[in-house]
C-alpha cells in the first residue's frame, strides 16, 4: 500500500493506493469522515484489493496528511467543493469511474458526488452515512456554535483527540494501537477544519434543514447501486436513520452490524467485507447488463439483490 502526495483542486492531498496488477474490476475510491484520516479504512484496503480492484483511500483537505483548502462552500450548491474535489482526485488518479466508498461526513460526501456526476459512479458503499436524517450527537451540534472556530486555534490534548475516537467504537478494545497513535497526530491539526466543515453542515438542531432539502431534491439524479452499512450501537449517527431510505435510495441494500459503532469498517472489519464483497460483484454485473443506468429508478422488489435489510453479528 503506497501513500502518496497527489495535487487536486491546488491542494497537496495524500492518498493511500493499493494498486494491484492485473485488476480487473472497477477502481474504489475511499472517503472519510470529519476528523478522519486515510487509514480509518486500513482494515479493509487490502481484502478488497485482492477482490483484483485498484483501492484508493484519501486524505480529505485539511485532515490527515493534507493541506487546508481557503474559503469553500463544502456542500451547498452546483459548485460545492466536496463533490468538485472528490471528481478532481479521479481525474488526478486516472480514474474515469469507480466505486466510491464513504463514512460518516464521508458518506454525504459520497452521495452529494453521486448526484452531481453519476456517470462517474458505479456504485456507493455508505457506512453510517451523514445526511439521511437531521440528528446527530451533541458534541457534533456545539461544534456550530458561534466562537467554535476561534476555540478551536487552542492547543488540544492528546486525550481529547484519544476520547474522540473511542466515542466512535462500541468496543474499544478493538481499536489498534496504530489507530490512537493517528489520532494524536491528525486530531489537533485538523481540529480548526473539523469545525469548519461541522459549521457548514450542522446548526444546533443538526443537519441543516435547507442544506438536506438541497440534496434531498437532487437524490433520484443517482439510480446506481448502493449498500448501507450500519453499526446498531452507533452514537454518532443514530441507526433510525435508515428510515429516510426508501424515500432517498429505495434501490439501497441495508446491512446492520450488531455490536458495533460508528466506524464499522475498521471496527468490525469481517463483517463490513461480509457485505461489501458480493456487493461490488453485483454491482458490476448489473451495470453490464444494464438496469443501473436504466431511464427509470430500479424498483424494491421482496428478495431482490438490490434491496433488503440483513444483520451481520459484530461480536
Amino acid at each position: 500500500m503506497e501513500s502518496r502526495t497527489i495535487t487536486v483542486e491546488g491542494l497537496r492531498t495524500r492518498v493511500l493506493d493499493e494498486n494491484v496488477d492485473g485488476a480487473t474490476g472497477d477502481p474504489i475510491l475511499l472517503v472519510h469522515g470529519v476528523g478522519g484520516w486515510a487509514e480509518n479504512w486500513r482494515a479493509v484496503i487490502r481484502p478488497l484489493a485482492a477482490s483484483r480492484r485498484r483501492v484508493v483511500a484519501l486524505d480529505l483537505p485539511g485532515f490527515g496528511a493534507s493541506a487546508r483548502p481557503g474559503r469553500v462552500r463544502y456542500f451547498s450548491g452546483e459548485k460545492a467543493f466536496y463533490p468538485r474535489f472528490v471528481l478532481g482526485a479521479m481525474d488526478v488518479l486516472g480514474i474515469s469511474r469507480a466505486h466510491l466508498g464513504g463514512q460518516s461526513m464521508g458518506g454525504a460526501i459520497v452521495a452529494i458526488t453521486a448526484v452531481t456526476a453519476p456517470e462517474r459512479v458505479r456504485s456507493m458503499m455508505l457506512v453510517a452515512p451523514g445526511g439521511l436524517g437531521r440528528e446527530v450527537a451533541l458534541y457534533l451540534r456545539l461544534c456550530a456554535l458561534p466562537g467554535m472556530g476561534l476555540v478551536a486555534r487552542l492547543p488540544r490534548s492528546p486525550s481529547a483527540a484519544r476520547a474522540a475516537l473511542e466515542s466512535c467504537y462500541f468496543d474499544v478494545s478493538r481499536i489498534t494501537p496504530e489507530l490512537y497513535a493517528e489520532a494524536e497526530r491528525y486530531g489537533g491539526p485538523s481540529f480548526p477544519e473539523f469545525v469548519r466543515a461541522l459549521a457548514q453542515g450542522l446548526d444546533l438542531g443538526g443537519v441543516r434543514r435547507a442544506l438536506r432539502d438541497e440534496w434531498v431534491v437532487r437524490s433520484p439524479t443517482y439510480r446506481g447501486p448502493a449498500l448501507v452499512v450500519w453499526g446498531r450501537e452507533d452514537r454518532v449517527l443514530p441507526i433510525a436513520h435508515l428510515d429516510s431510505l426508501p424515500e432517498l435510495l429505495p434501490q439501497a441494500e441495508v446491512r446492520i452490524v450488531e455490536r458495533c459503532g460508528h466506524l464499522a469498517m475498521a471496527e468490525c472489519p469481517d463483517e463490513f467485507l461480509d457485505a461489501a464483497l458480493p456487493f461490488l460483484d453485483r454491482a458490476e454485473r448489473m451495470v453490464v447488463a444494464g438496469p443501473a443506468v436504466s431511464s427509470e429508478r430500479p424498483r424494491a422488489r421482496a428478495g431482490s439483490a438490490w434491496r433488503g435489510t440483513g444483520t451481520i453479528e459484530g461480536g
